[in-house]
């Protein structure tokens, strides 16, 4: 949980000149170009954001610390470079955004740099109001401004016991230290340098190639690791820290109304999340691999299109660092009749970045009740996907579900795993179509 930790206001009347007499020399020239995508961390971030009624969500520490590990990744020698000179980024740690004036959509956010647990820089992110240019630069100087900035991350470090000079972005934003903006955003400051967007001194520039993709082109340079599907689905069932949310849920399931949990890479789940009549908002997903929910009796027994979103939302929430991948994001489902699925989400980050919007994703509702309704009527498929009382059975359910994949454009993006309750706990069974593309179960 997000901790907020308000230090007082902090007077920058001068800080809009300040900052900038105080930045650091480092340059990275060849990088220092606008381009025309959208950096794809705060695409989607802000696009989850409009969508997510979590306030935990709100704050830009998310897109700005992936971001920079994104360049890292890119430019192994600038991070090299900084860390010889003044320390690790912890991304666990940051301001507040910042933003702009009226009709000014910029945002500006600093993180500490540390070496043997002292604050000895800090570095400023800035992102231009198209979403198309960031940059970051250091500072570090006797100048008041910034020590008082150093002082107030050190303050922290000093009264708090944390894990320091982290980079692990799902940690992003873990704690919050509320700073007052500069007042003039317009002069010649930490949000525009010396020479507007574009200028060749920041210490890191760039767009959407340099900070999330390769060649501007609208991914980023991380590359999930294959998984085994069924061994991790089979973790996920079977793990003894999240098997009591799921079985909370399978007793829930046959009351009406749906809730949920999110679920940690080591099984341990969420508070419960109260849902709707046929929905739950899994809402901010920082820290968690996964989410389960359940569906009730007079809901359909497979995952829907909205499920299907936040799959994609999880899997941009592992934030593809270190251990932690896109390729890790799942999502189950449980229903009153037995039935129990597993999403594992198979494709890159960048697959993973599609934005939908609410009326697309009502669209897919739309057409997922009709196909549902196509595949239970006798006078179609005869008995193929219902069973003796008419409802829809397993193959319905599969082929409901791939079909609706292919409709969303995900299609082979996305493993579906059928999981069967047995005396000796749970048998998985992995679900791929066949050369008719249909649905055909093969035990893990």
């Amino acid at each position: 949980m997000k901790k907020n930790l308000v230090y007082g206001l902090l007077l920058l009347c001068t800080l809009s000149v300040s900052l900038n007499s105080c930045r650091t020399d480092e340059m990275l020239t060849s990088t220092e170009q606008t381009q025309k995508e959208k950096i794809a961390f705060f695409e989607r971030f802000e696009k989850e954001k409009s969508l997510s009624k979590n306030a935990g969500s709100s704050n830009y520490a998310l897109p700005f610390g992936n971001s920079m590990l994104a360049y890292f990744e890119k430019y192994p020698e600038k991070k090299t470079e900084l860390e010889n000179k003044y320390g690790t980024v912890d991304l666990k740690v940051s301001s507040q955004d910042i933003g702009g004036d009226k009709g000014d959509d910029r945002k500006l956010l600093f993180f500490p740099m540390l070496k043997d647990g002292k604050v000895t820089a800090v570095i400023a992110g800035v992102i231009n109001a198209e979403r198309d240019y960031l940059y970051f630069d250091v500072h570090q100087n006797t100048n008041s401004d910034v020590i008082y900035l150093i002082n107030k991350f050190q303050h922290y470090y000093d009264t708090k016991t944390v894990s320091r000079n982290s980079n692990n972005p799902i940690d992003v934003g873990e704690v919050i230290i509320i700073v007052t903006r500069p007042v003039k955003l317009t002069m010649s400051d930490v949000w525009s340098g010396t020479g507007g967007f574009g200028n060749p001194g920041h210490d890191m520039g760039g767009g959407n190639g340099d900070f999330g993709g390769n060649g501007g082109s609208g991914g980023n340079p991380y590359t999930p690791q294959n998984q085994n599907p069924c061994e991790q689905t089979k973790n996920i069932v079977n793990n003894s820290k999240s098997k009591p949310a799921i079985d909370s849920l399978k007793s829930k399931a046959s009351k009406g109304g749906e809730d949920g949990y999110k679920i940690k890479a080591d099984g341990t789940p969420s508070d419960l999340i109260p849902g709707g009549t046929h929905s739950v908002n899994f809402g901010d997903k920082t820290g968690y691999q996964g989410g389960y929910h359940n569906h009730t009796p007079t809901g359909i027994p497979m995952l829907s299109p909205p499920d299907i979103d936040q799959l994609l939302q999880f899997a941009l929430a592992q934030g593809n660092g270190n251990s932690t991948n896109a390729s890790n994001a799942f999502i189950g489902m449980v229903a009153p009749n037995g039935m129990h699925y597993v999403a594992t989400f198979n494709g890159s980050y960048n697959d993973a970045l599609v934005t939908f919007s609410q009326q697309q994703i009502d669209n897919y509702v739309s057409d997922y009740q009709i196909l549902k309704n196509d595949l239970t009527s006798s006078l179609l498929y005869g008995n193929t996907y219902i069973n003796s009382d008419g409802s829809i059975n397993n193959l319905g359910v599969e082929k409901l579900f791939f079909d609706t994949l292919k409709n969303m454009g995900l299609d082979g993006k996305v493993n579906l795993q059928r999981v069967e309750s047995n005396g000796n706990g749970n048998t998985v069974k992995s679900i791929k179509l066949d050369s008719n593309n249909k649905p055909t179960p093969t035990t893990c």
